[in-house]
């Protein structure tokens, strides 16, 4: 049983060790394809504008969605453009899609204007190399204030902590979030019931299971969970690369698929690997902790 696991486990570091150079290696293709997505919200009082600048004429197309009879937009005289800007007087959400276009590099700035004083603020940029671009922005207008009876609402904690995961959120693909849900939700349910059932083995021992150890097998669960999670995204996200790469280059088709390629994601899965393998390492040698099923093979 030990060699068999061994095995695999040989077999699964050669499978990455081979399939990353390769994904790695089409990842630029595949992108130059597929163009770069990316969302965005902001929020903003009546009376502001929203400004989207760029360093070159590469606006090409835009898209409002809203209450226009509410809305003032500074329409460009003639696409491609380097400036657009929406006003709304009254409260309101709109959906904004802009696609930019351009063969050389350039950056995109999106910030907010604030009305009277044109003090700017939230601004965020983005940089292309080249090629196009998709930025899909949802702007929330809010009432004005009225003045000085109105103050500025303090953010708690688990406010600024709630509004720090809805952005980071925002970084994952849904297939990503529904894989890890899925994984999760499979690993709770039967590690728990594995640590449970262990429990009750030990019970009746001279060494029952203590606090530590439960919580050292639930960080194995943990390990195990980010470790099939992060096989998984690179082999779905190897094999589409590999479908685009055969259909290109051996069957001379342009095809555009699903992008499910973001070096972002994959970063992350590895990162938490890394990090609960370290933790989990560190706990193991400096308790002499270690999974059961080790000790059943010793």
């Amino acid at each position: 049983m030990a060699s068999n696991k061994k095995l695999i486990a040989w077999a699964l570091v050669v499978f990455m060790g081979l399939t990353l150079p390769f994904v790695l290696s089409n990842l630029q293709t595949v992108k130059a394809d597929q163009g770069l997505v990316r969302g965005a919200m902001v929020q903003l009082n009546v009376g502001d504008s929203l400004v989207v600048n760029t360093t070159r004429p590469a606006i090409q197309k835009l898209f409002l969605d809203g209450n226009l009879s509410a809305v003032s937009v500074d329409r460009p005289a003639q696409y491609p453009a380097d400036h657009f800007e929406v006003t709304a007087s009254e409260p309101g959400t709109y959906d904004l899609q802009v696609i930019f276009n351009q063969t050389s590099d350039y950056m995109v700035d999106l910030f907010v204007r604030q009305n009277g004083t044109n003090t700017i603020y939230n601004s965020t940029s983005y940089y292309v190399s080249g090629g196009s671009l998709q930025l899909d922005i949802t702007v929330y207008f809010d009432p004005a204030p009225s003045g000085a009876d109105v103050q500025a609402s303090s953010t708690s904690p688990w406010e600024s902590f709630g509004n720090w995961m809805g952005n980071f959120g925002q970084a994952f693909p849904l297939w990503v979030k529904a894989l890890y849900f899925v994984f999760g939700m499979q690993f709770l349910t039967v590690g728990g019931l594995w640590i449970r059932r262990e429990s009750g083995r030990k019970t009746g021992t001279s060494q029952p299971l203590d606090a530590g150890e439960k919580a050292y097998l639930w960080l194995d669960i943990v390990y195990k969970f980010l470790v099939a999670s992060f096989v998984t995204i690179v082999v779905i996200m190897g094999g589409e690369l590999v479908l685009l790469f055969v259909l290109r280059f051996m069957f001379l088709v342009s095809l555009s698929l699903l992008s499910l390629w973001d070096i972002f994601v994959v970063g992350f899965a590895a990162g938490a690997v890394i990090i609960v393998y370290i933790v989990r390492f560190i706990l193991a040698k400096a308790f002499d902790l270690k999974p059961f099923e080790d000790e059943w093979h010793d």
